[in-house]
This record gives structure tokens, C-alpha cells and sequence, in this order.
């Protein structure tokens, strides 16, 4: 375990642009993610709030590229975690071209902890809406409608009779939508358990599971009762949407190196890649194959590799403050020796039009 932590830590923390290799997103598709973020402190209990582990969590969203993402057990404003708003900071540390939505309605510490989304922001969005749920605690679904479907995430009660109700709402909520939906999140419930679950048959009556049912979602889990995060998808006026690839992600190879996931949070994420038809897949436009760093640990020189003559370099701290800015360089390398030691993001424009951003370390 201690030589995995070590590998994610250089790999995944410190630096880099993942490359999902063991997932790669086919062209013209659009991926579903949905991912519990155990409130980025890692895989166990206590675990650690910082930026450390929200890096971590966002290097894996990053890595498998979605383009809607569903996230559950996220906070904001709370007296005890610096006020942080970990949905905006998760998204910012992907560094991809998100938009957020935050749906906490329970209260604690000062702030409020609940559901989220992201999603990119090429999709155009028609309509946004929080839904109030049932629970122990103020629960709710995000749901945002686009030009050719609706996506809903949400994370359900522990309460029995409360995630029941809720169920009911979000089948109702769907009588009303006149596109195909699609239902994301911990559901705090199982299609497998006795008599087909609790509250999923209720959910069942509308939406029909299209997530990789394989295994369970929760870490370190055997039992039969463990697959919990689900994506659920009701279609309307037969559409034509493909469910073209699902996966619960237990690992990531990245760089020939195996990396489990199992110390991200307690919950893996689940991926579905849908095609729909008249809706290409999304362009990530922060990312070119065409541009390349290196080192990404760095004492002095940053080199840059590129196919088109390199026009802009900017290099901003993690808090988006502007700290080198580099004109028509016409060099391979920048001198970053004036910044002081930490993590930068480095965004590059090159004269054909191609966009490069990624994170290094100066040392």
C-alpha cells in the first residue's frame, strides 16, 4: 500500500496531465461520470481535508475526461474546512473546461454539504433546478436539462422510508420532462438486495439501469450488497441513444503503472459513454497532443515542445494569479528560476490555434 500511495502521489498529486489509458473515451461520445468524493480526504476515515487529496480526486476526473459528472458528499462555506467550496476547487483543479453546480441544502458548521455537477461547457444548457428531497438531513437532485437530454444527480438518505419518498419525487420530476433523463448518483441502495432493493424499485418503474453492474462500487466490500453509485437512464419517444461503454473504474493505468482508486475516496467512480444522435462527443480544448512540457518537476528551465511555433505562455499560481507571462518566446524554453518553490499551472497558445494548460512543480 505504501509503495501505491507513493506512485499516486508522483503521478497523480504532483503534476500531470493523467492519461487515462486504461479507459480512453471513443470519439463522438459523450461519458456520464458519477463519484462519491468522500469530501476529498481520501479513501478512509478520518482521513485529511487539503488541497492534497482534492488534487488527487480531480486528477482522476481529469484523467477519464467526462463530460457531465455527477458528484456527491461535497461542502461549502463550512467554519471547520476553511470555507472552502470544493466543488469550484475540484473543478479547478481538473483543469478542463467546466461549468459547476452546487446543491447542498443541509446545513452545518456555517455552510452546507450536499450534491453537485459538472459539466463542459460546450454542452448547451436550456435549464437549471435544484430538487428538495426527503432525508434525515436537507437532501437534494441537480438537474440540468441540454439541448438533447436531461441529467440529474443526487445522493439519497441513509433513511429508508425518506430515500423511498425521494424516489418517488425524482419519478415524478420525470413526468414532466420531455427528452431523455438520466438519474446519477449514491443511491444509498441496490437493485441486488432482497426483493430488489428498498427504494430502487420505485426508481425502477421509470429509469432502467445502463451503469457496469460488476462487482461493487464500495471499496474493500464483498458482500453482495455493495453496488450502490449507479447511472439510471429513462428514455423518451425512442431517441436513439447509444449506450456505448460502462465501468466501475477500480484502477487507472497510467504511465504503465497500476494505480488504485481504492485511496481516493470510498467510493469508486462509474462511467457510462452514451452517443446521441445529432450530439458530437466534446473537444477538450485545454489539452493538444501537439504541445508538450517537460520537466514537470522544475528547477529553472521549463522546455516546450511543439509542432506550431509557440505564440503566448502564461504561468499562473493555483489560486489563478498571473505570475510569468512570456510573448512570442521564440525559444523551446522558458527561465522560471524567478518563481518561488510550488505548484503552477502553464498555459501555452501556439500560432495554429492549438492550447496547451497542465500543472508543474518548480522546485
Amino acid at each position: 500500500m505504501k509503495k501505491i500511495t507513493l506512485l499516486l502521489a508522483f503521478f497523480i498529486c504532483l503534476n500531470i496531465s493523467l492519461n487515462a489509458q486504461t479507459y480512453p473515451k471513443k470519439e463522438n461520445v459523450i461519458r456520464l461520470l458519477t463519484y462519491n468524493t468522500h469530501y476529498c480526504k481520501g479513501g478512509s476515515d478520518p482521513g485529511s481535508i487539503d488541497d492534497y487529496n482534492t488534487q488527487r480526486l480531480a486528477s482522476v476526473i481529469e484523467a477519464l475526461d467526462p463530460d457531465v459528472v455527477a458528484l456527491q458528499e461535497l461542502d461549502s462555506a463550512m467554519s471547520d474546512r476553511r470555507r472552502r467550496d470544493l466543488l469550484k476547487q475540484i473543478s479547478k483543479f481538473t483543469g478542463l473546461d467546466y461549468q459547476h453546480i452546487f446543491g447542498g441544502l443541509a446545513p452545518i458548521n456555517g455552510g452546507k454539504v450536499g450534491p453537485g455537477l459538472l459539466f463542459k461547457k460546450d454542452l448547451e444548457v436550456v435549464k437549471k433546478k435544484i430538487i428538495p428531497l426527503a432525508g434525515d438531513e436537507a437532501r437534494s437532485a441537480v438537474r440540468v436539462d441540454f439541448e438533447k437530454f436531461t441529467f440529474m444527480g443526487t445522493h439519497l438518505d441513509l433513511n429508508d422510508a425518506k430515500r423511498t419518498q425521494s424516489a418517488s419525487t425524482l419519478v415524478n420530476e420525470t413526468d414532466f420532462i420531455r427528452k431523455p433523463c438520466f438519474l446519477a448518483g449514491d443511491l444509498n441502495d441496490s437493485h441486488r438486495w432482497s426483493n430488489g432493493g428498498i427504494a430502487f424499485p420505485v426508481l425502477a418503474d421509470k429509469f432502467s439501469i445502463v451503469s457496469d453492474t460488476e462487482g461493487n462500487t464500495i471499496p474493500g466490500r464483498t458482500d453482495n450488497g455493495a453496488l450502490i453509485d449507479y447511472i439510471l437512464f429513462k428514455d423518451y419517444k425512442d431517441s436513439g441513444i447509444k449506450i456505448v461503454e460502462t465501468h466501475i473504474v477500480r484502477t487507472l493505468k497510467v504511465n504503465g503503472s497500476v494505480i488504485d482508486l481504492g485511496s481516493i475516496s470510498d467510493h469508486y467512480p462509474v462511467y457510462v459513454d452514451i452517443e446521441i444522435p445529432g450530439l458530437s462527443g466534446i473537444e477538450n480544448a485545454t489539452r493538444s497532443n501537439s504541445i508538450r512540457i517537460y520537466p514537470t518537476q522544475v528547477q529553472n528551465t521549463l522546455n516546450i515542445q511543439s509542432e506550431s511555433p509557440v505564440r503566448k505562455i502564461n504561468i499562473y499560481s493555483m489560486t489563478g494569479q498571473k505570475q510569468l507571462e512570456a510573448n512570442n518566446p521564440g525559444t523551446a524554453s522558458v527561465d522560471i528560476s524567478s518563481l518561488s518553490n510550488g505548484i503552477y499551472i502553464v498555459e501555452i497558445f501556439a500560432d495554429n490555434g492549438t492550447t496547451f494548460k497542465g500543472k508543474i512543480i518548480k522546485r
